[in-house]
C-alpha cells in the first residue's frame, strides 16, 4: 500500500492520518488528492481495460502523463474520457462527438504522422452551434504536437517579489481554533428550551396549554364521579330501586359521552402542541445554522462530527413529541393524586392516606434506584441511527461512481456493519427496558391490589352500623367499590409519575443532542474557540478596492501550516493564479477569504460579503465543486438571488427604452445572453425553457455544471472573481473563452488552476511549494 501511495505522490497521508482511523476522505482530501486516490485504485486493480471518466482533471498535466504512462506500461487498455489534448499521445485512438448524434474516429498510425479518419456526421441543413464547439475540440486534439510543445514550455518567464519565511528564521505557528463550546448541565439545558417553548398565556400556544389543564381536570372529575356510580349502582341494585337505577343509566351515558370528547380533544391538543414547538425550536435553531456559515463551521471545524442534518430533523421531532406527552402526561397525575387523595382522606382518615404514600415513597425510592440511565441509552441509539441514515444518504449521493466500480457488496458489508452496531444497541435498550417493566409493573400494578385489600378491610372495621338492615348493606358496597377505585386511580397516576421519571430520562438524552449543537451554533455565531490569543492577533477589514494578505498564516484545522506568513495584494485589473501541488493549500486560501477559516495572526482586507439586488456583488466565489441548487433553470445562474431580487438587479442594469417590457422578460433576456456566451444555449430547448425544474446534478454533465457555474459569475459581474479550479472539466479552447468574458466583463479573477493556458490571463502567480508553509509570489512576464 505504501508503493502505492508512493506512486500518486500522496504517501505523506500515511504520517498525516493513523492507519487503524476511520476518516470521511471526502471532506479531508482535495479534489486532486482524491483523484490520485482513485489513479491508486486502479494502479492496485491492474485490470486489463479501465476506463477513465475524466479522472484526472484536478491533477497537472505532467502527473497525468506520468499516470497514462504507468496505466500502459501495466498493459491495461485505457477508455478515456478528457478535455486534455495532450492525452492524445497515449491513446490510439479519438472517438469525438458533437452532442447532436454525430461522431467521428480518428485513429492514429505507427509509420505516419498523420492520423486516419472515419467519421459520421448527423445531416443537418445548418450547423449547430454544438457541432461547431465539437469542431473546435476535434482541431485541438488532432494538433497535438503544438498542445504538447506547449505544455512542455509551462515554465513561463516570471520575477520573483516575494516569499514565504525561512526555516531558520524564528517561528511559532499559531493554533486553528476549534470550533468547540462549554457544555451546559442538564437543568441549564432544560431552562433554555423552555425559554423557547413555553409562550406567554396570550400566546396561541398559551391557550392551547390552558385548555389541555382544563380537559385534565374535566377527565379526573369525569373519572371521580364514574367510580362514585359504580358503587351507586351496587347500592340501588341491593335496595332494588328502579328509578333512581334508571336515573343513574342516564346520567352514566352523560359522563360517557363527555368522557368520548374529552379525551380525543386531549390528545388532539397535545399533537397541536408538539407541531408547535417542533416550530419553535426548528426556527430558533435554523435561525443561527443558516447565519454566518455556522452550518459549514459546526461541521468542519468541531471537535466531534456532529450529525446536525439528524438532529435538526428526527431528532427534534421525536424530542417535541415526547416532550408534548410528557407535559399532558405531568399535569392528569399530578391531579389525580391530589383530587383521589382527598376523596380517600373522606373514606379512611389520615391513617388510609398515610399507608398509600407510605407505599408510593417506598415504591419510588426502590424503582429510581433500579432503572437504568436510559437517556445515554437512548441518545446513543439517536446518535447510532444518524450514522445509519448518513450511510444511505451517502450511498445516494454517490451511487453512479459505486455503481461504476461495481462496489455493491463492499457498500453493502459497511451499511450492515453500521446496522449491526445499531441493532446490537437497540436490542439491549429492549432487554433493559423489559427487565424494568417487570419490576415497574409488579411495583405499581400488581403488588398495589394487596393494598387496596387492606384500606377495604380498614374502612369496614370501622364502619357503624346494623350490617343486618340492606340500606347499610347498600352503603357498605357503594363504600368499598368507591374505596377500591379511588385507590385503583391514586395508583395509577403514581404509576404514570414512575413513568415520568423514565421518559424524563430519555426525554434527557435528545434534549443534550439538540442544545449541544445549540450551543456548537452560539459558539460559530460568537467566534467561541480554544485559543483566544491567537484570534486577538489578527484583523480582518473591509474594502472594495483591494485584497490584501498581510503576515496571514493558511492553517488547517488539524493544525498543519499550508502557507506561513502569507503576504500579496491584489488590486483590480491584476488577476492572480495560485498553483502548487494537490493538497498544497490553494482551497484553503480561498476558505481563509471568505471566511469560513477564521484568520488567526496577521491582517486580511477584502470586499464586503454581502450579494443583494441594491449594491450589487464585490466578490464572488465558485467553488471547486459545482452547486446546482433546487429549482429551475434560471434559479441556476442567478443564485443565490431569488427571482424577484434578480429581477431587481436587471432592471437596475438595463437602459430606460427597456422599462415597458416585463422585468420577468428583460431577465430571461439578459440570462439567455450568458448562457450564449458560455456556450450553453441549446439547454434552454433541451430542457423545456427558463422554468423547468429538474435534478440538475443528474442531468447535466460536470463540464455543464461548470460553465453554469461561469455563467452564475457573468450575471452578478463582480469586482473580484474567485475561481477554484471550477473550469477543469471543460476543454481548453472553452476555458480560455470563459476567461476572456471574465476580462471583458471587467472581473478581476483569483484563479487557482493546474493549466499552463490561463497564465496569459493573469498578472501575478503565488506558487504554492510543498504544502508545508513555503510559497513564492512571481510577477508573470507576458
Amino acid at each position: 500500500m505504501a508503493e502505492l501511495l508512493r506512486n500518486v505522490d500522496l504517501e505523506y497521508l500515511l504520517d498525516r492520518y493513523p492507519s487503524e482511523k476511520e476518516v470521511n476522505w471526502g471532506d479531508e482530501l482535495s479534489l486532486g488528492e482524491q483523484q490520485r486516490l482513485g489513479m491508486a485504485r486502479l494502479f492496485y486493480h491492474k485490470p486489463k481495460f479501465a476506463i477513465l471518466d475524466e479522472c484526472t482533471s484536478a491533477v497537472t498535466t505532467d502527473m497525468e502523463e506520468r499516470f497514462c504512462a504507468k496505466v500502459r506500461a501495466m498493459g491495461t487498455s485505457c477508455i478515456t474520457i478528457s478535455h486534455r489534448p495532450a492525452l492524445v499521445a497515449f491513446h490510439d485512438m479519438v472517438l469525438s462527438l458533437d452532442g447532436e448524434g454525430g461522431w467521428s474516429v480518428h485513429y492514429k498510425r505507427a509509420d505516419s504522422p498523420a492520423s486516419t479518419e472515419s467519421e459520421f456526421i448527423k445531416k443537418r441543413s445548418s450547423e449547430t452551434e454544438r457541432q461547431s464547439d465539437a469542431m473546435t475540440v476535434q482541431r485541438a486534439f488532432a494538433n497535438t504536437k503544438k498542445d504538447r510543445a506547449f505544455s512542455a514550455s509551462r515554465s513561463h518567464s516570471s520575477e520573483l517579489i516575494s516569499a514565504s519565511l525561512t526555516e531558520e528564521e524564528d517561528y511559532v505557528s499559531p493554533v486553528f481554533p476549534q470550533l468547540q463550546s462549554v457544555p451546559r448541565i442538564l437543568p441549564l439545558r432544560v431552562a433554555s428550551m423552555f425559554k423557547i417553548l413555553v409562550p406567554t398565556v396570550l400566546d396561541k400556544q398559551g391557550a392551547q396549554l390552558l385548555a389541555v389543564a382544563i380537559l385534565v381536570l374535566s377527565r379526573t372529575w369525569i373519572s371521580d364521579r364514574i367510580a362514585s356510580l359504580n358503587g351507586t349502582t351496587v347500592k340501588y341494585v341491593l335496595e332494588q330501586d328502579k328509578a333512581a337505577f334508571v336515573k343513574l343509566i342516564g346520567i352514566s351515558v352523560l359522563q360517557s359521552a363527555a368522557s368520548s370528547f374529552v379525551a380525543p380533544s386531549l390528545r388532539h391538543l397535545t399533537a397541536l402542541l408538539a407541531l408547535g414547538w417542533r416550530i419553535r425550536l426548528t426556527k430558533h435553531l435554523l435561525r443561527n445554522y443558516l447565519r454566518k456559515n455556522a452550518y459549514y463551521k459546526v461541521i468542519h471545524m468541531s471537535r466531534e462530527n456532529v450529525d446536525a442534518d439528524q438532529r435538526l430533523t428526527q431528532d427534534l421531532e421525536k424530542l417535541t413529541t415526547d416532550l408534548s406527552g410528557l407535559v399532558t402526561g405531568m399535569v392528569k397525575p399530578t391531579v389525580d393524586i391530589l383530587w383521589f387523595t382527598w376523596r380517600m382522606k373522606l373514606l379512611t382518615g389520615r391513617r388510609g392516606v398515610a399507608i398509600l404514600y407510605a407505599y408510593m415513597l417506598l415504591g419510588l425510592g426502590f424503582l429510581r434506584g433500579v432503572t437504568p440511565d436510559f437517556g445515554d441509552l437512548t441518545s446513543r441509539e439517536q446518535q447510532l441511527e444518524g450514522t445509519f441514515r448518513y450511510m444511505h444518504e451517502r450511498l445516494r449521493t454517490h451511487a453512479e461512481s459505486v455503481a461504476f466500480f461495481g462496489g455493491g457488496a463492499r457498500e453493502r458489508e459497511m451499511i450492515e456493519s453500521r446496522f449491526g452496531a445499531l441493532f446490537d444497541h437497540s436490542m439491549l435498550l429492549l432487554k433493559k427496558k423489559w427487565l424494568f417493566g417487570i419490576i415497574d409493573d409488579f411495583i405499581t400494578k400488581q403488588l398495589p391490589h394487596n393494598v387496596t385489600w387492606g384500606l377495604s378491610l380498614l374502612y369496614a372495621m370501622e364502619h357503624r352500623g346494623d350490617r343486618a338492615m340492606t340500606s347499610t348493606q347498600g352503603e357498605l358496597a357503594h363504600a368499598l367499590r368507591f374505596l377500591a377505585s379511588v385507590v385503583s386511580q391514586s395508583f395509577l397516576a403514581f404509576g404514570d409519575i414512575l413513568e415520568l421519571h423514565r421518559k424524563f430520562l430519555e426525554l434527557s438524552g435528545g434534549i443534550n443532542r439538540i442544545f449541544e449543537l445549540e450551543e456548537l451554533l452560539d459558539a460559530a455565531q460568537h467566534g467561541d474557540s480554544g485559543s483566544g490569543s491567537s484570534r486577538s492577533k489578527s484583523t480582518v477589514l473591509d474594502s472594495d478596492d483591494i485584497i490584501s494578505f498581510y503576515k496571514v498564516d493558511i492553517i488547517t484545522p488539524t493544525q498543519k501550516v499550508l502557507a506561513r506568513q502569507l503576504t500579496c495584494e491584489i488590486v483590480p485589473g491584476q488577476s492572480l493564479l495560485v498553483t502548487g501541488p494537490n493538497g498544497s493549500g490553494k482551497s484553503s486560501i480561498f476558505r481563509v477569504l471568505r471566511g469560513l477559516w477564521p484568520v488567526v495572526n496577521g491582517r486580511l482586507i477584502k470586499p464586503h460579503q454581502q450579494i443583494n439586488s441594491e449594491s450589487g456583488c464585490h466578490i464572488f466565489y465558485v467553488p471547486q465543486r459545482p452547486y446546482t441548487c433546487l429549482g429551475t433553470l434560471r434559479d441556476q445562474i442567478i443564485y443565490p438571488l431569488s427571482c424577484d431580487e434578480a429581477e431587481k438587479r436587471v432592471s437596475r442594469l438595463i437602459e430606460e427604452g427597456h422599462e415597458s417590457v416585463g422585468p420577468t422578460d428583460i431577465l430571461d433576456a439578459h440570462l439567455k445572453t450568458i448562457l450564449e456566451n458560455v456556450k450553453l444555449l441549446y439547454l434552454l430547448e433541451r430542457e423545456g425553457g427558463w422554468d423547468t425544474s429538474q435534478n440538475w446534478e443528474d442531468i447535466l454533465s460536470l463540464g455543464e455544471q461548470q460553465r453554469l457555474g461561469m455563467a452564475r459569475l457573468f450575471f452578478h459581474k463582480p469586482r473580484f472573481g474567485v475561481l477554484d479550479e471550477c473550469t477543469n472539466a471543460t476543454s481548453v479552447d472553452v476555458e480560455e473563452h470563459l476567461y476572456r468574458l471574465a476580462s471583458d466583463s471587467g472581473i478581476t479573477v483569483i484563479t487557482s488552476s493546474q493549466r499552463p493556458a490561463l497564465i496569459p490571463f493573469h498578472s501575478v502567480e503565488l506558487r504554492l511549494i510543498d504544502g508545508e508553509g513555503k510559497w513564492e509570489l512571481r510577477k508573470i512576464e507576458q
